[in-house]
């Protein structure tokens, strides 16, 4: 989507999958979180699905679920298509194209969506559009799981995080950490509530908000 920059080095297979680093090492507490809000039936989206990794073990953990990945990058779409075969993942969709900071995107409503590692990644412009998509394609009473690192009242959890937002910031002014805080503001604006907010490794967080059942 607009003004994603990757920040991981991943590399490729021979099929076409590509590894991310991160995946690896957040994939078995991110399972673990998130479980307690994955809806027993109906389709989940994950947004920036990435490698395609995370949605595959999402799908395999979570089999009467479907699960819906998509993407912008077309090497990320063919890397989360190579995983779905090679991993044989039958209540997995093919990874559709969406653009997730576009003002009208449409692809609900979904009874849970996901979204790792993005907020940090785009400015504040997108980040604004990516909240109100999601509020606006989650059906009502469903969460959206929302991971990544963030500061807190204009603080930094860690040195390494301080770091990694100067690195970003460097990279492109326009991006970097968000205040928890203000991200639950925008959220709350969009007719989201938070639900849970939950300590991850690596000073990372899950927050995790809910549609009002009335919207």
């Amino acid at each position: 989507m607009a003004g994603e920059k990757p920040h991981s080095v991943a590399h490729s297979l021979d099929d076409g999958r590509l590894r991310a680093p991160s995946a690896a090492r957040n994939m078995a507490p991110i399972l673990e979180a998130i479980a307690p809000f994955v809806p027993k039936r109906g389709v989940a989206l994950e947004l920036a699905s990435g490698s395609g990794e995370h949605i595959v073990a999402l799908a395999e953990a979570h089999p009467d679920v479907v699960w819906q990945p998509s993407d912008i990058a077309p090497d990320r779409l063919v890397s989360i298509d190579a995983w779905r075969a090679e991993r044989g993942v039958r209540n997995m969709r093919l990874a559709q194209f969406l653009d997730a900071s576009a003002p009208t995107w449409q692809s609900g409503p979904m009874a849970l969506i996901v979204t790792v590692n993005l907020l940090h990644l785009v400015d504040e412009r997108t980040a604004h559009a990516v909240i109100n998509g999601v509020a606006r394609n989650l059906a009502p009473g469903a969460h959206w799981f929302l991971y990544g690192p963030f500061r807190s009242g204009g603080a930094f959890r860690s040195d390494g995080d301080k770091r990694f937002h100067r690195a970003l910031t460097t990279h492109d002014p326009a991006i970097g950490y968000k205040d928890i805080e203000a991200v639950q503001g925008w959220a709350s604006e969009a007719g989201l509530s938070r639900a849970d907010l939950i300590e991850m490794p690596a000073n990372n967080l899950a927050l995790v908000l809910r549609k009002g059942a009335g919207g």
